[in-house]
């Protein structure tokens, strides 16, 4: 019974543990909707295109759906404690009801040998000094047992109390959850609708939609073409440093590597230590995903294709970036519509960090997760901050979800 309990008791501080993660990701998606109401509310005042409008509103929905998953799974893993408290209400209940029926034996059997004479004569009646003192040990033995059931029964209720406690608070939050998650479906049917009046307004404009997605594509391709030639050059200086290397070690008579690869033993060790961390990187700034990798259809535009070669995160004003492993900065250059750029080198992969205001750093700089190499820029026509981040194996860009940590 005892580590049944304990089992249980465990298994509700994990998911206690796991149900703080979630809350602290429900309040950033929260947060993220906050901001996106106060931008909208802005473009309406200012009479800023449909365009705009319908940006804002199409992120707002995206937002709006993952806190209604977030707040399912929450429910659900409050559903899973529930199960777990009331096992642990029900075990208490049974240990109560054991020990209450012990102690009545107890005192039934007590109260049938309640005299004080019977005491006496039992202990008198011993047919030798040592038979009289071990029954006068089991006398008192007896007696602390009384007292120490009765300690125990009052312990347990103690913890059964506490128990019910804990079981009301998360059915209390779980109602509480459930609250939230009808007020969004309620506020995601809203925002549809104002999208499909906005989708009207805009398909007249669809020309001039056409010419803000097409600047968009331009400075992706700018990009994509620096970085291309950046990478192209980096990885032809570290052939070329490789080659006068293993030149040296054989005119010297070393051992020649038995590696083909053009990176250095330190390189390849890096590569290696960055591919081990897939999934385990940090993010680069606190915010929320907003455009994820890959080709996609526009959420409102019939025959509208977007592409993204990397990730984009809405973030807080004035946030900072930071580097998602150790490694060395090879290019920081300035991009229409992507700010400035910066990218650094992990032995064959490599990170992008684009739409920053201001750049801590500069080129050959040796950089730690822990340092903070820009601050994302903020955008005052559209009132957003937003990061682009990209990672790339060689001259290949990856998606970099599977990268990052799952918040």
């Amino acid at each position: 019974m005892l580590v049944l309990f304990t089992s249980l008791w465990v298994s509700g501080q994990n998911f206690a543990n796991k149900r703080k993660e979630l809350e602290a990701k429900r309040k950033v998606l929260q947060e993220q909707i906050q901001r996106n109401k106060r931008e909208l509310q802005q473009a309406r005042v200012a009479e800023q295109s449909s365009v705009k409008q319908l940006e804002v509103i199409g992120s707002q929905i995206m937002v709006r759906e993952q806190l209604i998953d977030h707040v399912s799974q929450e429910a659900f893993e409050l559903s899973i404690e529930i199960t777990n408290q009331q096992k642990i209400v029900e075990l208490l209940k049974g240990d109560i009801e054991k020990l209450k029926q012990d102690y009545a034996a107890y005192l039934r059997a007590a109260y049938m040998k309640r005299s004080v004479n019977a005491a006496f004569l039992y202990i008198f009646d011993s047919k030798s000094i040592d038979q009289a003192v071990k029954r006068l040990k089991y006398l008192n033995t007896y007696g602390n047992y009384r007292q120490q059931q009765a300690k125990i029964i009052l312990k347990t209720q103690q913890q059964m109390v506490f128990a019910l406690q804990e079981l009301i608070e998360i059915k209390q939050q779980k109602l509480g959850l459930v609250k939230i998650k009808e007020s969004e479906k309620k506020e995601l049917v809203a925002d549809k609708e104002v999208q499909t009046v906005l989708l009207g307004k805009v398909q007249k404009k669809v020309k001039s939609l056409a010419q803000v997605i097409a600047q968009q594509e331009q400075a992706a391709r700018a990009l994509n073409q620096s970085l291309s030639r950046l990478i192209a050059d980096e990885i032809a200086s570290a052939k070329k440093a490789e080659e006068r290397k293993r030149a040296k070690d054989v005119t010297s008579g070393k051992k020649p590597t038995s590696s083909n690869s053009y990176l250095s033993d330190a390189d390849l060790k890096l590569s290696g230590n960055f591919a081990a961390n897939k999934g385990k990187l940090p993010w680069p700034s606190a915010g929320v995903l907003i455009q994820g990798f890959g080709k996609r259809d526009h959420p409102t535009l019939k025959g509208v294709v977007l592409t993204n070669n990397g990730i984009d995160i809405a973030t807080p004003h004035g946030s900072v970036v930071r580097p998602v492993f150790k490694g060395t900065v090879k290019g920081i250059f300035p991009i229409p519509g992507l700010d400035k750029v910066i990218l650094i080198n992990h032995g064959e992969y490599f990170t992008v960090y684009a739409r920053l205001a201001s750049v801590h750093v500069k080129i050959g700089d040796q950089v730690e997760p822990k340092d903070i190499i820009g601050e994302v820029a903020f955008n005052e026509e559209d009132n957003t901050s937003k990061l682009h981040f990209e990672v790339w194996k060689q001259q290949v860009f990856q998606n970099p979800l599977p990268w990052l940590k799952s918040k």
